[in-house]
């Protein structure tokens, strides 16, 4: 049975739970006649193992509710997770600035390492950039929230966003989503199963095209911007040729050519864009850009995952590479006249490894643990164009700056599970990680003209860092539906150098920032499984804080300096719940709460050479409030099923600035997701099913992102707005 095989069901709870959009489990749900949640598996720990006995705060979707809510990419998940702020980035092709529990990154640089990692098919990614992961073929995705060092390894202080593909099948069939709807919609996706050889060899190829025209207008020149056009390609063969050894390889061609993120001038003057002839008077469907954001981003992926089943357990291999090649124009003073244009070329390639062994049961049934060894090396060239003042003519001032950087890095772990008794078990892990990383670093500059480029600065730099991050975990069995947890664990966000230098004084290095965390936690089943209800509190020491500073460089540009300038203290609530209300009715609902605070934070922010106490700001990317709450109702009709669903997520006002410029406030927001949908079976196990969708129906249009380079250059971006349209979706 395939995965569209799984999806229709003449049992209205059952066609509800695939509809679902906040979903506590992984893969596709199945509901006994008496109403009750099943066990359902999730891979938080690196095995499969059941979501509600699992101590970790974990959040699930199966492949199933993400296809139903029409998401086109992980962004469309914030307000679905607690404490979870995601949103796109400017000039980074497919970036994600990811926040959970307060802890994340916002910055473009590839030098700068993220803080919430993402793992697609088992394999890290190194850098920002595509880690804005489409939809596309997704299997399950799970949103581990807080510190995962010991499994995960470095970058992940936030927590993980952990992605797997649908695997083939074996059998031969298709599966296809077609989508139109508002600003020029066009979304084409396809999934081919076929077998090779029965039983020993099968295969999947996969296609997807999404494309729209933008939501808003340029008044330079007319045109609608902000178009979404990308492509991706995938091909998958699984390998089994016998009953304890599987090979599961995969290759994926991602292609992005659009405009970019549209930005609109946010100048410290109010009249400044005014004085060059652009005044939207604050409109959120319009920007004034002279410079063409035409971005070509294109990756390609391979993975090969190998397991061989041993007496006492599995060993397994998890390979990974990825090439990269981007081009990004940007128009950063975001005005009709040439004030900052920026023209960069970056390549990169990552190559990475893992091999670990989990016990099983024959071992001990009292004792599991899994052990393993992870290797990676990643590099990036990059080489940009800034144009600065440009419409000055002489008095222009050119910036071409090259930077060469590389890692390696490696690091053992091992994480052990301990039945003390029935009821209470014990959790003890650590990881042990060693990183380098070179930089060089060449600026050249000229004014007037780009063209005579002169040297102004050369440098290299080299830096290690080794670090250990253990956790511990007591977990106690209350009965068979309840389960209470505490943990600590610790995880760190690497060190490295400033790979966007205006001069070579401000490379760096930088240390790595630490996360320590304590967490207590409630997963529990009710009302005879027809409520799941799961809790977590937590407190976070956050020490030696990056810190990405904006100041002016005295040529009209800007550097970025990093330190490890701050301390902070974070504690929360979060909590998930799944309710089967009646047959037809399903009631979703999550929260989350955030108290930031900096403990110290001593830095000169203004670059006016002196120190002062910024403890005081508000800590970026930490709204009070997030959460959200929908409804899945579902009955039989005719000879299919119809589905409705309505849904509401809300995140609070927070900042986005590091200095709390006024600009970087966004306001809180609240957006309405509608669904409605017909799916009828027209054959054995071949179906078909028409939906109707609307996603934020209130048109809650507000700046997503804003980043203050004193004194002029300010941009911001802004939220995508209503959208709606029809899908077709089905099998055969």
């Amino acid at each position: 049975m395939n995965r569209a095989d799984t999806v229709f069901s003449k049992n209205p709870l059952a066609a509800a739970l695939a509809f679902t959009s906040l979903v506590l489990v992984a893969a596709p749900a199945t509901w006994a006649q008496d109403l009750q949640l099943e066990e359902v598996m999730v891979t938080a720990r690196k095995a499969f193992e059941s979501g509600q006995d699992v101590p970790v705060a974990v959040s699930a979707f199966s492949g199933e509710s993400i296809d139903a809510l029409i998401m086109r990419d992980i962004r469309e998940m914030e307000g679905l997770v607690p404490n979870l702020v995601i949103s796109s980035v400017s000039v980074a092709p497919g970036g994600a600035s990811i926040y959970l529990r307060g802890v994340g990154t916002q910055d473009v640089e590839r030098s700068f390492d993220p803080a919430v990692g993402v793992v697609i098919d088992g394999v890290s990614l190194s850098y920002i950039n595509g880690s804005m992961a489409n939809t596309f073929d997704f299997g399950s995705l799970e949103v581990l929230r807080g510190p995962q060092g010991t499994l995960f390894g470095r970058n992940t202080t936030g927590g993980v966003i952990n992605i797997k593909r649908t695997r083939p099948t074996g059998e031969l069939g298709l599966r296809y989503e077609l989508v139109a709807g508002s600003d020029d919609k066009q979304d084409v996706r396809g999934v081919l199963n076929f077998p090779i050889v029965e039983d020993v060899l099968a295969g999947k190829l996969g296609y997807a095209s999404m494309r729209d025209g933008g939501q808003m207008k340029n008044t330079v020149n007319g045109d609608r911007v902000g178009d979404y056009d990308n492509q991706e390609i995938t091909a998958t063969l699984l390998w089994t040729p016998s009953d304890n050894f599987e090979a599961l390889f995969t290759y994926s061609n991602y292609e992005d050519k659009n405009d970019g993120v549209p930005l609109k001038n946010r100048s410290e003057i109010p009249e400044f864009a005014c004085l060059f002839g652009f005044c939207d008077d604050n409109k959120m469907d319009v920007v004034g850009q002279d410079f063409l954001q035409d971005i070509n981003f294109e990756v390609d992926a391979y993975s090969l995952e190998m397991n061989w089943k041993l007496p006492l357990g599995t060993l397994t291999s998890v390979t990974g590479y990825r090439d990269t090649d981007e081009t990004v124009p940007s128009d950063l003073d975001a005005t009709p006249i040439p004030l900052l244009h920026v023209l960069r070329d970056q390549q990169s390639e990552q190559t990475s490894t893992e091999l670990r062994f989990a016990s099983n049961d024959e071992l001990s049934e009292n004792f599991d643990f899994v052990v393993g060894v992870y290797y990676l090396e990643d590099n990036y060239q990059s080489e940009q164009m800034s144009a600065i003042l440009e419409f000055l003519g002489p008095a222009a001032v050119y910036q071409n700056p090259h930077t060469d950087h590389e890692r390696e890095t490696w690091s053992v772990f091992g994480e052990a599970h301990i039945a003390l008794n029935e009821r209470w078990n014990l959790t003890v892990g650590g990881r042990y990680s060693y990183e380098e990383k070179d930089i060089t670093a060449d600026l050249f500059m000229s004014f007037g003209t780009p063209d005579g480029m002169f040297p102004a600065g050369y440098v290299e730099a080299d830096e290690d860092w080794s670090e250990f991050t253990p956790k511990i975990g007591l977990d106690y069995r209350v009965n068979d539906d309840v389960l209470l947890y505490g943990s600590y664990s610790e995880g760190f966000r690497s060190g490295g150098f400033n790979g966007r230098n205006s001069s070579p004084a401000d490379i760096g290095p930088y240390d790595p920032e630490f996360v320590e965390q304590f967490e207590l936690g409630m997963k529990g089943d009710f009302l005879d499984r027809r409520l799941r209800l799961n809790l977590a509190a937590f407190f976070t020491d956050y020490k030696d804080k990056q810190e990405e500073i904006i100041l002016p460089d005295g040529f009209g540009g800007t550097l970025t300096v990093v330190e490890n300038a701050s301390t902070a203290d974070i504690w929360g609530l979060e909590g998930e719940l799944i309710w089967v209300a009646s047959e037809n009715l399903i009631i979703n609902a999550n929260f989350g709460y955030l108290d930031a605070e900096y403990d110290s934070y001593v830095a000169d922010i203004n670059g006016d050479g002196v120190e002062t106490d910024n403890s005081d700001l508000i800590m970026r990317r930490t709204p009070e409030w997030t959460g959200g709450i929908s409804g899945n109702y579902s009955r039989d009709m005719g000879p299919g099923v119809l589905r409705a669903f309505l849904g509401y997520r809300y995140t609070d006002e927070h900042q986005v600035e590091v200095g709390n410029d006024p600009r970087g406030l966004l306001d809180d927001r609240g957006v309405v997701d509608a669904n409605l949908s017909y799916e009828w079976e027209w054959a054995a196990d071949r179906t078909v099913k028409i939906t109707a969708y609307g996603r934020d129906l209130t048109d809650e249009r507000d700046f997503s992102a804003a980043i203050v380079v004193p004194p002029l250059f300010t941009f911001a971006s802004v939220s995508g707005g209503r959208q709606y349209g029809v899908q077709i979706s089905g099998n055969f």
